[in-house]
């Protein structure tokens, strides 16, 4: 049978599937893809972990993809013990998520450590078993809270805590599983409110804005250029919404489902298959 790439749409924009891309190889064998983020020269961080903790020796790390699919380096994380979320700051600060550590710690390119919110094994200090987390434009750092706490917290740049909101249930501004967040192009923050299939949108000030569901469990949000935010579920399958929440386009481009998203160099969209243990890459036609 003649081998073909698989092709997607979204809104206009036709993408060639590229599966698996850039991860196979490296030092992590047999770690667990958890989530992507891009930096500003478009190189992929790709967050690895281990589990159920089978080896007392899988450290987690990251692994750096060049846009081209080349290997740049491999960064092990020594601190961390249950890498969940990645993203990737304004000046390229890299956030990394240790849920069952209760942890977000803030990196520099060599993985040093610059500032580690939360108390190590210190659940609902504040976090318990946090999700993810991201720097606002403003520079404010936002924490999903999401399996232990249905809570967003808001940080000043120095880790001062200035605000948290929500509760469990299903009403607007209630969480089951805050799972990942994103930034809306008028800077709010909009919400992977997983188990209750949806994304919620908020001001800064944790106030209400709106919600768009038919979603089946989202787990990870991006926001382009356009404020168009794209979230991927549990369906499997890739949404594209106006930034108002509107759907605006839909496809099928995973197995099982993109634990993590981040849009990559070119116009590209990456996904962290965690099913799979690989990245999928769309790749504009």
């Amino acid at each position: 049978m003649t081998q073909e790439k698989l092709v997607v749409a979204l809104a206009g924009t036709t993408y060639d599937v590229e599966r698996p891309w850039g991860v196979r190889g490296t030092r992590f064998a047999g770690a667990v893809v958890s989530d992507v983020a891009v930096d500003s020269q478009g190189n992929a961080h790709v967050l690895l972990r281990y589990e159920p903790y089978a080896r007392q020796d899988a450290t987690p790390g990251i692994v750096v993809i060049a846009p081209d699919g080349a290997l740049l380096r491999e960064m092990p994380l020594p601190e961390v013990s249950d890498g969940h979320g990645i993203a990737i700051g304004p000046r390229d600060e890299i956030l990394v998520t240790d849920r069952d550590r209760h942890e977000i710690r803030v990196l520099d390119a060599a993985g040093r450590t610059l500032l580690c919110l939360g108390r190590r094994n210190g659940p609902g200090e504040p976090f318990s078993h946090p999700a993810g987390a991201a720097i606002h434009p403003s520079g404010d750092i936002f924490v999903a809270d999401g399996y232990g706490h249905s809570l967003v917290h808001r940080f000043s740049a120095e880790g001062r805590p200035l605000l948290r909101w929500g509760e469990p249930g299903e009403g607007p501004g209630q969480f089951t599983t805050p799972h990942d967040l994103a930034f809306g192009r008028q800077g709010e923050v909009i919400v992977c409110d997983r188990e209750n299939n949806r994304i919620q949108a908020f001001d800064t000030e944790g106030r209400f804005l709106w919600q768009a569901g038919d979603l089946y469990h989202p787990m990870g949000i991006a926001v382009d250029a356009e404020g168009r935010i794209l979230v991927t579920d549990q369906i499997p399958r890739l949404s594209l919404f106006s930034p108002e929440g509107r759907l605006i386009g839909r496809c099928r481009p995973v197995l099982n489902g993109g634990h993590g998203l981040a849009l990559g160099a070119g116009g590209c969209i990456l996904l962290a298959e965690i099913a799979e243990n690989w990245v999928t890459r769309l790749q504009p036609r």
